[in-house]
């Protein structure tokens, strides 16, 4: 089968790591097309498999497009569509820019057509059928890690090194009240080293951070999380985000301030999550901090989970729902 799937654009971004994982994995089963929004030329950060095809806009000769944002929600409206077409949904992303009501319709129209949509999410897909009345097929899947790029690994932790993802909101569904650096400054005071990364420039609390790195390639983000002997990822909302998956290949947990979101982590089973508030994240990273035989405990159970739930457990999911 030709597969023509989307992709907005080449941004060193996890929703964009998980749309080329899924390029490079369904080309095992089908010609895949990828077409960049943008016309980018290959990204410098992550492979795309040299049977993926990088493709104008035309959709001639497909038997199948994948919509995988929003943004390209109109190649299903076009004359050369192809019979099959399926949404690939990462997230609500009416909420990262919620006064845009450009962006609003074009989410809506996304959420709401009749084809058949992958979601990584059960908020997400309670949100859409409930908030905008969408009644098509939903189909749950998950994400995978690629052990390739992070490796299982069970090098020891230093127990003084603390890691905050996101140390900057990018937007207001992510860490808008910046609990992740509040927290971090806490820690501080009680000794610990704090490293940061995130896709934007620190301004928040720069004197707190003994690094901060950022937009990392794969080889320093191996290195942040192997050093690490927690990630704290705090935000009011998230689909299914990267980087505690990614860190449970080190063996390193986190500490999860959410509010939605996030399926694979479990309180006390593989992470210690709580709502989205400052002062029981401080105590749950306290208490991991101090508790090496319940931090080793979950670290164990995180390089379990995360070579469970592989992305080929997730891809012969997707392949059997594509050949239908």
């Amino acid at each position: 089968m030709n597969i023509f799937l989307t992709i907005p654009d080449f941004s060193r971004h996890g929703g964009i790591r998980v749309i080329i994982e899924w390029a490079n994995r369904l080309s095992r089963w089908h010609s895949v097309y990828l077409h960049n929004l943008k016309g980018q030329p290959n990204p410098d950060w992550i492979t795309i498999a040299p049977e993926v095809v990088l493709c104008s806009d035309s959709m001639a000769g497909m038997d199948c497009l994948i919509i995988t944002s929003p943004h390209s929600i109109h190649f299903a409206d076009r004359p050369d569509c192809p019979p099959k077409v399926f949404l690939f949904m990462q997230m609500a992303e009416h909420l990262f820019r919620p006064s845009d009501i450009t962006w609003l319709n074009l989410c809506r129209k996304f959420y709401t057509s009749p084809h058949p949509m992958f979601c990584i999410s059960q908020w997400n897909m309670s949100t859409i059928a409930n908030d905008f009345g969408r009644t098509g097929e939903m189909i749950y899947i998950g994400n995978g890690v690629n052990l390739d790029d992070f490796p299982i690994s069970h090098a020891p932790k230093d127990v003084k090194t603390v890691l905050v993802e996101g140390w900057e909101a990018t937007n207001p569904s992510k860490d808008a009240n910046r609990i992740g650096p509040m927290v971090a400054r806490m820690l501080r005071k009680h000794g610990y080293r704090i490293v940061g990364f995130g896709i934007v420039p620190c301004k928040t609390l720069p004197h707190v951070l003994s690094e901060y790195v950022l937009k990392p390639d794969t080889p320093t983000m191996n290195r942040l999380y192997e050093q690490a002997t927690i990630l704290i990822k705090a935000s009011y909302f998230d689909a299914r985000s990267c980087s505690p998956m990614e860190a449970m290949t080190k063996g390193t947990v986190t500490v999860r301030a959410i509010d939605k979101g996030d399926d694979d982590l479990v309180h006390d089973v593989n992470c210690y999550r709580t709502a989205y508030k400052y002062e029981p994240t401080l105590s749950l990273a306290l208490s991991l901090l101090r508790d090496d035989e319940k931090r080793h405990e979950l670290a164990e159970a995180c390089r379990i989970y995360v070579q469970r739930y592989s992305w080929d457990y997730w891809m012969n999911k997707v392949q059997n729902r594509l050949m239908e």
